[in-house]
């Protein structure tokens, strides 16, 4: 992104159970703090499309929520068909990861839980069943992220509290 794009950039927060897909090459996508939840990030590099999902909890359990990406295994499938409706193909998309930390450090509630683990392996079982492989991810951990999408370039930035900024 030139300088002169980084001042005109327009940054869109993808909420929780939210999705987003755009071909804006001027437009940033970015999910703030995540823990447990997943950021699915999804580019299409020959049409120059990208997506985003904030992915909250792994399973909907044959709950009806329109259009939203709060359980993977609706959020995942959401986002692609919105990608593929946009002109996305299959054997172009890259998908990287962020996300999926166990934050609770109360002892005895650690292993109760793990919807970070349980939210990355929805992700992936999801993908897997569309044929669909990672390229990269940043996941798991004690730490919270912070994700942004570049949609000029489909670059993906995961920035970890108390660490350095990485580059998917």
């Amino acid at each position: 992104m030139t300088e002169a794009m980084r001042t005109q950039a327009k940054t869109i927060v993808v909420g929780l159970g939210e999705f987003k897909v755009t071909r804006e090459p001027s437009v940033i996508l970015i999910c703030l703090g995540l823990g447990s939840c997943v950021s699915v990030c999804a580019y299409d590099p020959l049409v120059k499309l990208g997506g985003m999902a904030h992915i909250v909890l792994p399973s909907s359990n044959g709950r009806a929520e329109e259009a939203s990406a709060k359980y993977a295994d609706k959020g995942v499938p959401l986002l692609l068909e919105e990608m593929f409706k946009q002109g996305a193909m299959r054997s172009h998309l890259i998908i990287k990861l962020a996300g999926g930390a166990a934050l609770s450090k109360a002892p005895g509630l650690e292993s109760a839980f793990k919807i970070g683990e349980r939210n990355l392996e929805m992700v992936q079982a999801v993908l897997a069943k569309e044929r669909i492989s990672t390229a990269a991810a940043d996941v798991g951990g004690h730490m919270g992220r912070t994700v942004r999408m570049f949609l000029d370039s489909g670059k993906v930035v995961v920035t970890t509290a108390g660490s350095e900024t990485r580059v998917l």
